[in-house]
């Protein structure tokens, strides 16, 4: 009489785990590669639309690969593997929010990498000017986010004269919405407490004429 030995079940959870963790580390690998490659030879208008679209790169050939060479020897049912698939897909979305996403826009890390430019020190009152006068051109802030806004549909330039889309008027009433109600409204700011933030716009002078030259319109 022929004794089956089952496996443990410890051995089982074992072994799947190392299966996960290995797929999501290949996944998070290929990823980078590709997101590098991107970056590098690829003409890219939105950074973060760019590391999405690497983002489903990666997961379509990981999982192809991983059907072809795995397929008959997995021990994942397919909604670890889904799973799996998805929380990696989620960690790769952090990272493209809080690395390549927040660097690029990051004022707070352009004033760290201009001091450590300057040799490590600048005259605190010299740093308004210098992101006024210095920042806003070294950086292309202007034409980066105008580029950003109008490849995300928000905005179109329509004969030299930006026009809010549908979307972009949906996306500034949010924004606005959030702003007054969901941000600090007691917010420490250069040694004051200030509620100003929440609604930054208001009551401030136009110090530089925005009207369309070509129909004369103010534009929204």
């Amino acid at each position: 009489m022929t004794t089956v030995i089952e496996p443990q079940p410890e051995a089982n959870i074992r072994t799947k785990a190392i299966e996960i963790v290995g797929l999501s580390a290949s996944l998070g690998a290929l990823f980078l590669i590709i997101n590098f490659l991107h970056f590098q030879y690829v003409p890219v208008s939105v950074i973060l639309y760019a590391c999405i679209w690497d983002t489903i790169i990666a997961s379509v050939l990981m999982l192809g690969a991983y059907w072809f060479f795995r397929r008959w020897t997995s021990t994942l049912l397919v909604t670890e593997l889904t799973l799996t698939v998805v929380a990696s897909n989620l960690l790769i979305l952090l990272y493209s929010v809080m690395g390549p996403t927040v660097i690029d826009r990051s004022l707070s890390i352009y004033i760290v990498e201009k001091i450590d430019y300057r040799g490590g020190e600048v005259a605190a009152d010299a740093m308004k000017n210098i992101i006024l006068m210095e920042f806003m051109d070294e950086y292309r802030v202007a034409d980066v986010r105008m580029t950003e806004q109008i490849t995300s549909g928000t905005v179109k330039n329509i004969d030299g004269c930006l026009h809010l889309t549908s979307r972009g008027r949906r996306l500034a009433t949010f924004t606005s919405f959030f702003r007054r109600n969901f941000l600090p409204k007691k917010r420490l700011i250069g040694g004051t407490i200030t509620h100003e933030l929440t609604n930054p716009l208001a009551n401030k002078p136009v110090l530089v004429p925005f009207k369309c030259a070509s129909t004369g319109i103010e534009t929204p």
